[in-house]
């Protein structure tokens, strides 16, 4: 296939295509979804395709199609690179891609268990299990939900860098989400894992009680009193920090947002946005996580990405295209697969760890929250107001941690925010997810330490 590739690039530039890129995606997966103890999903699946996108002159066409008979690419390749002229002569944009690098190599699939060596029927019966742990926790829990979802691909690339890249990944996640029901009260409780490895994520104790400790999670929040609103000094611990990284920052520094003027990072790079000791980094290296990958889906080689470094706004995520609109280094081109065309995404957003112990933040709080997990939130990048609602959370009185509460929602505005953190714990932690943007969904972790903002607005139901 790298022939044919290769002559597929050949044949764009011949056409009059600035930089032309290939992409063939071979991947399977699995799909499996238990509610109240029945199986609903129970999908095995290959899916295989291709890709082709060229530039010129500072725009874009774009074509792909899972028939990959020769002369069905060669059409594609016309049409990609066509696409690319009539819209080049229609904008009023243009711009030159900066030279990119030329990587030639094969990176293997680095597991420990294949996903695509395990029976379907044992996938099946580890979801049962975690189902059946769930239920049987409490009579309360009234409603179970276990999903669990893998995949594991082979991705190629050629591109007119002169790159031809052999690309093999897999990942795996599970959840557990379930509902306790009590005297009119309804209560969630939620469990997640998420890696970039093999079936090995499923034998670990994690993975393994999950259904437990989210119906742990229901059932104590029964009992919980409900939130009182106003102004509070808040702890974040590292679910509701991590989302509050990367929803109300990180979308704000993705550069395709703040080159349309829908950032409130625009023309901060330089500035002073936070306080003095928060750092904020963007890694797709990191080895395991859910968000990591070795190569972009635009052919660069991963790497870790300061945004934030003593407060101060150092870079934004960028594509090929906002890296050379804007003269800066990036590499987040990800795309959900071969029918999507590569657009700025996150990968594992997360702010560092600082020196405090949890102890420490908590002892000068008199009265305060600690917020933990979220349910559900909005964020607006272009004016900074965010609004999650917690999972959970926990008043403070006098350093104390006390009674549970329910129904606890902070709102705000990301870069106060960012300057009312006075103190950030050790326990760094990384939640894993899915980041949907642009009508693509790609797998995510967000992290933090714990920690402390002087001043957020709860809301509550009292």
């Amino acid at each position: 296939m790298q022939d044919v590739m290769e002559k597929l690039v050949e044949l764009g530039l011949k056409l009059g295509a600035g930089f032309i890129d290939v992409r063939l995606l071979d991947g399977i997966s699995t799909a499996i979804r238990i509610v109240d103890s029945k199986l609903k999903v129970g999908a095995a699946s290959n899916n295989k395709g291709i890709a082709i996108r060229a530039f010129i002159k500072g725009s874009w066409g774009f074509a792909s199609s899972s028939n990959l008979e020769r002369e069905n690419l060669e059409k594609m390749v016309q049409n990609a690179v066509t696409m690319a002229k009539i819209v080049a002569k229609q904008s009023k944009i243009t711009f030159d891609l900066a030279d990119g690098q030329s990587i030639r190599k094969h990176f293997p699939l680095n597991v420990k268990i294949k996903v695509r060596d395990i029976d379907i029927s044992e996938k099946v019966k580890y979801l049962e299990t975690i189902d059946k742990q769930a239920k049987s926790f409490d009579n309360r829990i009234v409603n179970t939900n276990a999903s669990y979802n893998d995949r594991e691909l082979v991705e190629y690339i050629c591109n007119s860098n002169n790159s031809f890249i052999e690309l093999h990944s897999s990942n795996i996640f599970v959840i557990s989400a379930n509902y306790s029901h009590e005297a009119g009260v309804r209560q969630r409780g939620y469990r997640s894992i998420g890696e970039s490895r093999g079936y090995e994520t499923i034998y670990t104790d994690t993975a393994n009680n999950l259904g437990t400790e989210a119906s742990k999670e229901a059932i104590e929040l029964l009992s919980a009193k409900s939130a009182k609103g106003g102004t509070f000094q808040v702890l974040l611990n590292p679910q509701i920090g991590g989302v509050f990284i990367h929803e109300a920052f990180g979308h704000a520094a993705e550069a395709d947002a703040v080159i349309a003027g829908e950032s409130i990072l625009e023309n901060k790079i330089g500035l002073k946005i936070a306080s003095d000791y928060l750092n904020i980094v963007d890694d797709p290296t990191l080895e395991g996580s859910y968000g990591s990958y070795r190569v972009d889906d635009e052919g660069r080689l991963a790497e870790r990405s300061m945004l934030v470094q003593n407060g101060v706004l150092k870079n934004y995520l960028h594509t090929i295209e906002t890296s050379s609109r804007l003269n800066m280094k990036g590499n987040n081109g990800r795309t959900e697969g071969f029918t999507s065309y590569p657009i700025v995404r996150m990968s594992n957003t997360h702010i560092l760890p600082g020196d405090w112990k949890f102890e420490e933040m908590i002892e000068e709080i008199k009265e305060g929250i600690y917020a933990q997990g979220w349910i559900r939130g909005y964020t607006d990048p272009s004016t900074g107001v965010f609004m999650f609602k917690c999972a959970k959370a926990n008043r403070i009185k006098n350093g104390e941690l006390c009674e549970l509460i329910k129904d606890t929602a902070i709102s705000g505005d990301t870069l106060t925010t960012l300057n009312l953190i006075d103190a950030i714990g050790k326990d760094l932690a990384f939640s894993p997810g899915h980041c949907g943007k642009a009508g693509q969904t790609v797998p995510v972790s967000d992290g933090a330490p714990t920690i402390r903002v002087k001043s957020l607005v709860v809301g509550g139901l009292e």
